[in-house]
């Protein structure tokens, strides 16, 4: 017996060894992954706005109206994918001195792609362009932004960046794992600014499914075409995320990488080219300059000039902290402390966590009427966040707050979705907008959901605009996307049990569960409402 175990000895000891490589190796990786969880350390040029100018053609036409109304900001709701991919390809196109776009999102789709050929042309004709894009989105874009940064006249930075050799895969999810503190952190912000002078806010990334061009996916938005003074605050915003630490160049991220050379960037510039020639499912958009300029003529004669402000959430002063001070939410709040009578919100989320219950009792107390239409749990894109709502869901309706749940088969797809190749039966309907009227009098429109991502950890923007006319246009929309066949109305009866009521085919409909939902899936979104995770999704 004796002798068995002494046999033995050699080959637990060889077991012992392999598994110590084993752990040594892994330390090595996980040390690895750990240092690229650091932010990266660079040199950059800092760069800032270019002063407008009445010089260029869309300055002349601005400074006419500005003179007109001074002290004041000119916008135009964007309320249809279309119209807000056409907006962007005719600004993009009448550009002369400078384009700076940030995004949370954009895809390699159609529109994605004619938009970043729309910003090749414009550096092609000598515009400055700056292109800020968050991490979150990226995975293996980077050889294509590194062919749009090797023009002249585009760089392109990364925000909160994923280091180089841990931006896809396997490795990309160890990172986060690791550095969970700063990668947490993203840049929700969306601003699309031309010469300084026109821009472009508001709750829409670059994809097909913001611009009412998706065969799977459509989504209920809306942005806000802004001009006047109010340019310069939305200007000074992407300064200050343009040169913040949290942004990389894409040059420093990929400089270990394979170099591109001129013959693989044509050939990208090409394939560019093609599939903006070969798209399928697009609407027409305007094509040349004088196309162009109607456009947005168009939109400069129909804005509505009121008092504005913009404010937006800076990134956090450091990589453990949340973000600088929570504007956007302040300013939400104190709009809703002064509201008088009604209060109007469409939010694609709408998690009220305890601590944010306990600030908006004095507000539920008061004689203020809140309606809310949010997404549903077979509309949203993110059920563990619908979860996440659905705790305190009962205790609003209980404080009478009316909450409306946005239907995938509402009727105003066939109003709001302006594209006649699209069929609202064949795609997945749902909402993204961020909005909120206060009085009829007041509007609210940016990037900022009501979730506890977009109040303390995402960088955010919103515009402020005091409008009796613009408020009236989205109390008109927002209204309309709160009908019953449109989105159910959730009610909750003395036995603390909650009913939807609709209308299909012009008939009542009343749920006693989720609708349009499956077992399994409310099943999930039950378990999910049990865990407190709604802040880092």
């Amino acid at each position: 017996m004796y002798s068995k175990a002494i046999r033995l000895v050699p080959v637990m000891r060889a077991i012992l060894d392999g598994l110590s490589t084993i752990a040594v190796a892994l330390v090595i990786v996980l040390q690895a992954i750990a240092c690229s969880a650091a932010t990266p350390k660079v040199d950059k040029i800092t760069s800032v706005m270019i002063p407008q100018a009445e010089s260029t053609l869309l300055g002349q036409s601005v400074a006419v109206l500005r003179d007109a109304h001074p002290d004041l900001s000119g916008h135009v709701v964007l309320d249809t994918g279309r119209q807000a991919f056409n907006a962007r390809i005719a600004l993009a196109g009448g550009a002369e001195r400078s384009l700076d776009a940030q995004y949370f999102i954009w895809n390699n789709d159609t529109t994605g792609q004619i938009l970043a050929q729309q910003v090749l042309a414009a550096a092609d004709r000598g515009v400055r362009v700056r292109l800020l894009l968050d991490d979150y989105g990226l995975g293996n874009k980077d050889r294509k932004l590194t062919a749009l940064d090797n023009n002249d006249h585009i760089e392109v930075r990364v925000y909160n960046p994923f280091n180089a050799g841990f931006r896809s895969g396997l490795r990309r999810w160890g990172s986060f794992a690791l550095g969970f503190s700063r990668l947490n952190h993203r840049m929700h912000s969306k601003t699309f600014i031309v010469d300084n002078t026109i821009a472009i806010t508001g709750g829409r990334n670059i994809g097909d499914e913001y611009f009412d061009a998706s065969t799977t996916m459509n989504l209920r938005d809306r942005d806000m075409l802004s001009i006047g003074p109010v340019v310069t605050e939305i200007s000074s915003q992407f300064d200050v995320m343009w040169n913040s630490e949290w942004s990389i160049p894409i040059s420093a991220l990929n400089q270990n990488q394979k170099k591109i050379s001129k013959e693989e960037i044509e050939q990208g510039y090409q394939l560019l080219e093609a599939a903006v020639e070969n798209d399928d499912i697009l609407y027409p958009f305007p094509q040349g300059p004088d196309e162009r300029d109607r456009l947005v003529q168009s939109f400069l004669q129909g804005a509505i000039w009121a008092p504005t402000s913009f404010v937006y959430n800076p990134p956090a002063i450091t990589e453990g902290d949340e973000i600088n001070g929570a504007v956007v939410v302040e300013k939400l709040m104190q709009l809703l402390s002064v509201a008088r009578s009604e209060v109007l919100v469409e939010s694609a989320y709408f998690t009220i966590m305890d601590d944010m219950l306990a600030r908006l009792a004095p507000d539920l107390e008061s004689p203020v009427n809140i309606k809310v239409v949010t997404n549903s749990l077979a509309t949203t894109d993110v059920w563990t966040i619908h979860a996440g709502y659905t705790r305190n869901r009962k205790e609003l309706l209980k404080q009478g707050v009316e909450l409306f749940e946005w239907r995938g088969d509402g009727q105003s797809c066939a109003t709001v979705i302006d594209n006649d190749k699209l069929d609202c039966d064949s795609f997945l309907y749902s909402l993204h907008a961020k909005s909120v009227v206060f009085d009829s009098e007041t509007i609210f429109v940016g990037s900022f959901n009501l979730n506890p991502r977009s109040t303390s950890l995402n960088t955010e923007t919103a515009l402020i605009v005091e409008s009796k006319e613009l408020a009236a246009r989205l109390v008109a929309d927002i209204s309309r996307d709160m009908q019953p066949q449109n989105s159910w109305r959730v009610t909750i009866d003395n036995a603390g049990s909650l009913s939807w009521y609709g209308e299909t085919g012009g008939k009542p409909e009343i749920v006693d569960h989720e609708p349009q939902t499956s077992t399994m899936t409310r099943f999930k979104s039950r378990v999910a409402s049990w865990l407190p995770l709604e802040k880092y999704w």
